[in-house]
């Protein structure tokens, strides 16, 4: 596990810490693997926690786009570049706890993207979001992958065409977080969030979680009958 990606446990409650602050917390594909791999391994909690260490939550990746003329194959890109994110983005959609995003300072890039994975995300007033990679020559297609479902279209267009910073109640607005609050009550309340999640039936919030990732995808009528089943499931198992 690489050191820039803290774990800790507390009852059932898993902490993963991106802990890189010197560098804005820039995510490194040894960051991106090692995360994974600590998302997997929360497998036993019931809540995942994931915070940056520092003034800020993510700045980005901690990767440049090749030089012109450098002579990089397609094969080279994916296998650097998009096969850290994509390994990755599929550890987040294997959790099956909810996922609380605790956001202070700058959520850019990658930053952005991992507001917008987790199931409730957190964010004081001061937090920005940004996607960039435009300035850079990269269309940040795979960046706004997860996002497709979480912003209306034109929201996303917009913070990827403008390049612009989103400020925490924009960002509230347009879906990409859950509640803004203020810093002093930041932590307490992701706390008093933690014990009501914990206060719930075990497997009830996990149920919630994988009917909204998956029944949005339904028509009306099969969303209506998934739901039921899962409600029949609940019940017949107490």
């Amino acid at each position: 596990m690489s050191e820039h990606i803290q774990c800790s446990k507390e009852g059932e409650v898993a902490t993963i810490t991106l802990s890189r602050p010197d560098a804005g917390n820039r995510l490194s594909n040894e960051m991106a693997r090692d995360l994974a791999t600590a998302l997997d391994g929360a497998r036993a909690s019931r809540i995942i926690v994931l915070r940056g260490a520092g003034a800020d939550f993510c700045l980005g990746r901690d990767m440049q786009p090749p030089k012109a003329g450098s002579n990089v194959s397609p094969m080279d890109v994916m296998r650097e570049d998009a096969g850290p994110m994509i390994e990755l983005f599929d550890a987040f959609r294997r959790c099956r706890q909810t996922v609380l995003g605790v956001v202070s300072g700058r959520a850019w890039g990658i930053g952005t993207v991992f507001a917008g994975l987790c199931d409730v995300t957190l964010a004081s007033p001061g937090a920005t979001f940004r996607l960039a990679e435009l300035e850079r020559g990269i269309p940040p297609c795979i960046a706004m992958s997860p996002l497709l479902d979480r912003m209306p279209k034109k929201a996303l267009a917009y913070l990827v065409y403008s390049t612009a910073e989103m400020d925490a109640v924009t960002a509230l607005q347009t879906g990409l977080i859950s509640q803004v609050v203020e810093d002093a009550a930041l932590d307490d309340t992701a706390r008093a969030l933690i014990a009501r999640l914990l206060s719930f039936r075990p497997g009830t919030a996990e149920a919630v979680k994988q009917y909204l990732d998956t029944a949005p995808h339904f028509s009306e009528a099969n969303a209506t009958f998934y739901g039921a089943s899962m409600l029949s499931n609940a019940l017949a198992s107490r």
